[in-house]
């Protein structure tokens, strides 16, 4: 399979994750893990969209809550980008704003 890699997907360095501490009592921030669970009320509230639509992939344009985000901050859904989670945001915004090979 590797034949078929672009040579910019060859030349990549695979990620090394960082130190692991070994005591028990610490709290990791390093690792983008809370530590504490969900909130009691982030917990009811996904307790109360539990339904049937379960079993339906979610709407692919995020259109509800793009609406959300947007009458909240007081702008239009068109300023507003979602994406499944910061490594995919993070990946469009670079591929949108920087060139290959250009520093």
């Amino acid at each position: 399979m590797s034949k078929f890699w672009s040579p910019f997907v060859k030349d990549l360095v695979p990620y090394v994750p960082g130190e692991q501490p070994k005591l028990a009592k610490l709290v990791k921030l390093n690792t983008n893990e809370n530590p504490y669970g969900p909130s009691p009320k982030a917990i009811a509230a996904m307790q109360a969209e539990v339904n049937d639509n379960l079993r339906l992939y979610p709407d692919p344009n995020s259109d509800r809550l793009k609406q959300a985000v947007a009458d909240y901050y007081g702008v239009q859904t068109s300023q507003v980008f979602v994406g499944n989670g910061s490594d995919e945001v993070l990946a469009h915004a670079f591929h949108g704003l920087f060139q290959h090979g250009q520093p």
